[in-house]
Parts: C-alpha cells; sequence; structure tokens
C-alpha cells in the first residue's frame, strides 16, 4: 500500500484516542482543527495551521479569537498543562509568522484539562487600520454623552458634566447638557488590546490615536430629545454603523423611549 504523504503522527491525549491526522490537500476548503494540533507540530503541520489562522484573521478584518484546547472534533475540551502550555506557545510562534500579537482572554480549568481563548490582531500600521462605527443612542438624559466622555478621556465624570461637555460643540450643548447635533470620538486599541487614547490638555489628538492603534472604535453620539428626531435619523443613516448602542436609563421617564 502506497504511503499518505499528508498523514502525520502526533501524540496521542489522553481525552481522544485519535493518534493520526489526515491533513487535507486543500486546508483553506477542508482543514479541521483538531485540539491536539498545536501540541507539537512538524512542519508540515505548522504551515497547515498558519494558512488557516491566517484565513481566521482574514474573515476577521485583522483579528480573531482562538481557541486553545478545544477541537473542531467531538473530543472531550481540555489539555494537560504541559500539552496546553506547548499548545499556547505554537500559537504564538504563528502569530508571529504573521506580524501578530497573542493575548489571553480567559482561561478555563477543569478536571478534563485546561483550555484557553486568545485574541489574536494584527500589529499596527501607519498607513491602515480596522474601524468599527457605533451608533449611540437612547432618551434623553440617559448618559449617552457622559458615558462616551469617559470612554474616549480615560476620566470619571465629577457629577457635574465634567465628561459631557469634552463632546459638546455649541454653546447651548453646554448650557442645557444635552447632544442636538451628531457627534464624534474615537478610542483606539493596539495589537494587544491596550486602549491607546492619551488626552493632551483635555483634547484626544485623532492622528495621534489612529498611528498607533490596530483597531478604531469610532463613536457616534446622537440626539435623544424628541426635538432633535430627524438629526438622530440622519446620524443612523449618514454614518452607516456596523453597531449600535441603545442606553436606557435606571431611571427617569420611559415616555419618548418607543420611538
Amino acid at each position: 500500500m502506497a504511503e499518505n504523504k499528508n498523514q502525520v503522527s502526533l501524540p496521542q491525549s489522553p481525552n481522544t484516542d485519535m493518534t493520526e491526522v489526515i491533513l487535507p490537500e486543500t486546508p483553506r476548503e477542508n482543514f479541521v482543527l483538531l485540539k491536539n494540533m498545536l501540541i507539537s507540530p512538524d512542519n508540515e503541520v505548522f504551515d497547515q495551521l498558519r494558512l488557516h489562522l491566517q484565513e481566521k484573521i482574514c474573515d476577521g478584518n485583522g483579528e480573531t479569537l482562538f481557541d486553545v484546547g478545544v477541537g473542531a472534533d467531538d473530543s472531550v475540551s481540555g489539555l494537560a498543562e504541559e500539552e496546553y502550555e506547548a499548545s499556547v506557545a505554537t500559537l504564538k510562534s504563528l502569530a508571529d509568522t504573521l506580524d501578530a500579537d497573542c493575548v489571553l482572554l480567559r482561561e478555563k480549568k477543569n478536571k478534563t484539562g485546561t483550555q484557553g481563548q486568545y485574541l489574536v490582531r494584527k500589529k499596527a500600521d501607519a498607513e491602515d487600520f480596522m474601524e468599527v462605527r457605533v451608533a449611540v443612542v437612547g432618551n434623553v438624559d440617559a448618559g449617552k454623552s457622559t458615558l462616551l466622555g469617559v470612554l474616549t478621556h480615560g476620566e470619571l465624570d465629577n457629577g457635574r458634566g465634567t465628561a459631557r461637555m469634552k463632546l459638546f460643540r455649541h454653546k447651548h450643548e453646554m448650557e442645557t447638557g444635552r447632544t442636538s447635533s451628531v457627534g464624534n470620538d474615537i478610542l483606539g486599541f493596539d495589537s494587544q488590546g491596550k486602549v491607546v487614547n492619551k488626552p493632551d490638555h483635555g483634547h484626544l489628538d485623532w492622528v495621534k490615536i489612529c498611528e498607533a492603534s490596530s483597531k478604531v472604535i469610532t463613536f457616534i453620539d446622537l440626539a435623544g430629545h424628541e426635538r432633535y428626531l430627524k438629526t438622530t435619523v440622519f446620524g443612523m443613516t449618514g454614518h452607516l454603523p456596523d453597531f449600535t448602542m441603545l442606553m436606557v436609563s435606571r431611571v427617569g421617564e420611559a415616555e419618548g423611549k418607543r420611538k
């Protein structure tokens, strides 16, 4: 019988009786990731894993979530401690070859072993970055502008509206404390998931944030008062948000939120 060149022997895991993995001829179409493939891959398996990770990053527009200790097959989740550490080392090596960072998000240990979820994101490029647009809507006085001011400037509100003042552009907005126009602010993250926003004398330099970021979230601050409903609708349709964040106040009247 002719030897199958795509057949690779892998160390046997205590949680599965599978000792061999058949690698497909076209990995981008038929590749099946098994939880023990990251433990000690040879060059051929490493290349297959690299193509698989590269495809996931491309599908995620520069980032992806990768589960270690969890396979696409029906085997029990979790790896022994040494196997888990070896798998993580392989994943970091794969990320390095793709000029990406690998950051642990969460880890779980149980009787069947250890499993973890990692964020793999391309490193910052001065000429390009990922952008996610989030429209922020809600009833008047729900705290939309205050929340965005805290998130983007990294400072808590003093209880008298200092956070929202950093987003207001018009005098009457500052006097009433209510948004009447479409406002924008950004929140940048590097390839390791750290916030890069560093306000200079209370102001953000968007150019510096974009240069240091691998991912930028653009918040679209919309008015909540019924008087500015047309402006809010224009902001929702004209800025083409990817997501919408609805804020609901814990206190206050529910009337007016239905629209």
